[in-house]
């Protein structure tokens, strides 16, 4: 059974590239994402439990990074149960920005999302 947990560090957005179907290669399809889309960029971590040391390491960096999650809009959603870790970045256009398979930092994380059209709109507008 996979059970899905809405993390509030802050926001991210819905849907997947090249016309997804919601079908994932690891055995978990993306949640409905729906409501986030145009709102929120969304990062979706498949776990196979809440305890696996990928899992732990990946929610300690971001726990520590609240305020620059929540400045970016980003909604993280845990889903566990998963066959393997898995990361995964959905933009508030709905597209699949980032998937890999181990944890990253949030260096790595804001430069990929400070770099969307989007983001930069963002900030040029405050």
């Amino acid at each position: 059974m996979t059970t899905a947990l809405k993390m509030s560090l802050a926001s991210l957005a819905a849907c997947l590239a090249h016309g997804c179907t919601g079908e994932s290669t690891t055995g978990l399809a993306l949640p409905d994402l729906a409501a986030h889309q145009g709102k929120h960029r969304v990062l979706i971590i498949d776990t196979p439990s809440m305890q696996a040391a990928p899992y732990l390491q990946q929610i300690s960096a971001f726990d520590a990074a609240a305020a620059g999650l929540k400045e970016r809009d980003l909604e993280v959603i845990t889903q566990t149960s998963a066959p393997a870790f898995r990361v995964r970045l959905v933009g508030k256009d709905g597209g699949v920005k980032l998937d890999r398979s181990t944890p990253m930092t949030t260096d790595e994380l804001f430069t990929i999302i400070d770099a969307m059209p989007m983001r930069q709109d963002e900030v040029s507008n405050r």
